[in-house]
């Protein structure tokens, strides 16, 4: 998920910025005298609008105050089009979904989990239901996501990663839309970014993951139909399981991550469709069928159900999501960044996501959440600049950590496992595998995005934020 060609977002989108008039700053709501155009926010302190020059708390708490009240074009603007958070944002992101699955792969023993235990009041009984529930289809795992409702003080961060995942995909993915503006370049940059990671990540795991962890001798392993529809994963058909492979483990789901692979390729389509149509260089008229949609959406989730998450969001409102994020960027001109408004916006979102027939009303703010942490002035970590390595993350996170506690398994441990040792070793070993498919596999195959899409148009007012509507 992805939340794909972030990385191409920090590139082009600087030279959008331009001087901003008075009309300008009239139009945004905010007083003429504040210093909001990329040049004034350079000079209103002092401090160079790249990202090496945040080298302490100091420095970021500064840049946070002066972009308060700014609008979030204003700011990405600021910072060659992309915020200096998303960076650190995606990398959470991924890492807490790697630690929820594996609370949820190793069980219920232990000081660690006992305290997630009485947070997310998740039992041992229910441990594996959640697991393959995270699915959300019942052709895929037999076990149907409505069977098991996840309660406790926790559920609304449960509930917030893979909205908020799809969410800054929308967002930035749309930028690179509007600088391609051409339909077959946006859909090589967006192949060349997720399928050549996916196609390493899947043929490990079914050729050497499932060879060393198959409870089948290994001719009777590779002959197996299930080992050859694994590979189907690599187009988005989503298998989730290999002969016999982590049989013993508390679920033997190989990688749960990919069921959200056909979900990212509707969210293309939908990005194509609007491409095709010219829907998405016509914000007003987006606008519109976004708010009837979302009127129709909450009245079927309210009175007939539909995508109530007892444990998980499903599909489809992993896509509204993404529409939502798609939104967000076309009317970037007009959110204005404030932290009081974030906090109140979070409070918002905290009380309704503890129903289960609410989630068409809160996106927009979850949306301003996820793009607000993006434009904070976060330090550049040592990790971020290395690489890119939250796509390397989600792939291998599950898989990994099913690796680990089945070793755990053999050297003697217990059925369920104790978190507070497995989860770090999950980890580490994981980010080793993200730095190799970063520095091995994506990095090179994005040089190749120059012979898809040599060139790259300006994101000015001949497209947005002043297209027709």
């Amino acid at each position: 998920m992805n939340e794909p060609d972030i990385l191409n977002s920090k590139v082009h989108i600087a030279q959008e910025a331009r001087p901003r008039t008075s009309a300008d700053s009239a139009s945004a709501g905010r007083p003429e005298s504040r210093p909001t155009t990329p040049s004034a926010l350079r000079e209103f302190d002092g401090v160079s609008s790249s990202f090496t020059d945040v080298k302490s708390h100091h420095t970021v708490m500064r840049r946070y105050l002066r972009y308060q009240g700014a609008t979030f074009k204003t700011i990405l603007d600021d910072n060659g089009g992309a915020g200096m958070g998303f960076d650190v944002l995606r990398l959470a992101l991924a890492t807490l979904i790697l630690l929820v699955h594996s609370s949820w792969i190793v069980g219920t023993s232990g000081v660690t989990t006992s305290i997630l235990s009485f947070i997310f009041h998740i039992n041992p009984e229910t441990v594996s239901g959640l697991a393959q529930a995270t699915i959300q289809h019942p052709r895929l795992t037999g076990v149907h996501p409505n069977e098991h409702e996840l309660t406790g003080l926790g559920r609304p961060i449960t509930l917030s990663y893979l909205p908020m995942f799809f969410a800054l995909s929308g967002f930035l993915v749309t930028g690179s839309a509007l600088r391609t503006r051409r339909l077959i370049p946006f859909l090589g940059l967006r192949v060349l970014r997720l399928l050549p990671a996916l196609f390493v990540e899947v043929t490990l795991s079914a050729i050497i993951l499932g060879a060393i962890f198959t409870q089948l001798p290994l001719s009777q392993y590779y002959a197996s139909p299930m080992f050859f529809s694994y590979f189907l994963n690599i187009v988005g058909d989503v298998h989730l399981y290999l002969p016999e492979v982590f049989a013993g483990n508390n679920t033997d789901i190989v990688n749960s991550n990919l069921w959200t692979l056909p979900w990212e390729l509707q969210c293309y389509i939908l990005m194509s469709i609007m491409m095709a149509t010219g829907v998405v260089f016509h914000r007003k008229v987006l606008v519109i069928l976004f708010g009837i949609a979302t009127i129709v959406l909450i009245y079927s989730s309210v009175v007939h159900g539909y995508q109530v998450v007892p444990a998980q969001v499903g599909g489809p409102t992993l896509v509204y999501y993404f529409s939502t994020g798609v939104l967000t960027f076309l009317w970037r001109d007009k959110f204005v960044f404030n932290g009081g408004l974030f906090l109140v916006f979070v409070g918002i979102c905290y009380f309704l996501m503890m129903s289960t027939k609410t989630v068409f009303i809160y996106p927009v703010l979850l949306t301003y959440i996820t793009v607000f942490i993006g434009l904070c002035p976060f330090p550049r970590f040592p990790l971020v600049k290395s690489g890119d390595y939250s796509y390397g993350i989600y792939l291998y996170g599950f898989p990994v950590t099913q690796a680990v506690f089945a070793v755990s398994l053999l050297m003697g441990f217990s059925q369920r496992g104790n978190l507070a040792v497995i989860a770090p070793l999950a980890v580490l070993a994981t980010v080793a595998f993200a730095a190799l498919s970063w520095h091995g596999v994506e990095k090179h195959c994005l040089k190749l995005k120059r012979y898809i899409s040599p060139k790259s148009y300006k994101i000015d007012t001949a497209l947005h934020p002043g297209a027709p509507g």
